[in-house]
Order: C-alpha cells, then sequence, then structure tokens
C-alpha cells in the first residue's frame, strides 16, 4: 500500500494513494488548497475550519456535478446526431 504524508487544508494527513499517480495526486492536493484558500478568503468572518472545510467540500462537488452535467448534455447531443446520420444513411439507402 503506498502512502504519503501531505499538508492539505493546514493540516498534514497521511493518504493512501495506490489509485493514483505522484504527479494527479501532488495535481489533487494543490487543486484542493486552492479551493480551501479561495473559500476561506471569501468566508474571512469564519473561525471554525470545519465549516470552511465542509464548504470547500461543496463547492468543490457543485464544481463537479456541474461538469458531469455539461458532459452528460454534451454526449446526449452526440448521440442524438449520430442517431440522425444513421437514420438518413438507411433513408438513402432505400432511395436508391
Amino acid at each position: 500500500m503506498a502512502t504519503t504524508r501531505e499538508r492539505i487544508m493546514g493540516r498534514d494527513i497521511e493518504f493512501n494513494i495506490d489509485n493514483l499517480d505522484e504527479l494527479s495526486f501532488n495535481r489533487v492536493v494543490n487543486f484542493v488548497n486552492e479551493q480551501w484558500i479561495e473559500v476561506k478568503k471569501e468566508n474571512f468572518n469564519v473561525p471554525d475550519t470545519q465549516k470552511i472545510a465542509a464548504l470547500t467540500a461543496v463547492k468543490i462537488a457543485a464544481e463537479l456535478l456541474k461538469l458531469r452535467d455539461l458532459q452528460e448534455s454534451i454526449s446526449n447531443n452526440y448521440d442524438k446526431k449520430i442517431r440522425d446520420l444513421i437514420r438518413q444513411l438507411d433513408e438513402s439507402d432505400y432511395a436508391n
């Protein structure tokens, strides 16, 4: 089991990184820390770090869901276009 210790959201935490290469993991850590700092700046009057952590998690989750919805919409659009093209090809075969 590959583990590493990183500083994230101001705390040293040990992580199991079996499913990620080191570069990907470092990108994740940097992204989370950037979001943490941004949320902390937006909520400077909130001293509770657990609340800041929860707000950060919600912000990241909202962004993830927005991207998933966009991906689904694009996928559905391509599926429709492919079905339309197949239908047009089938219709042209019948015309010949």
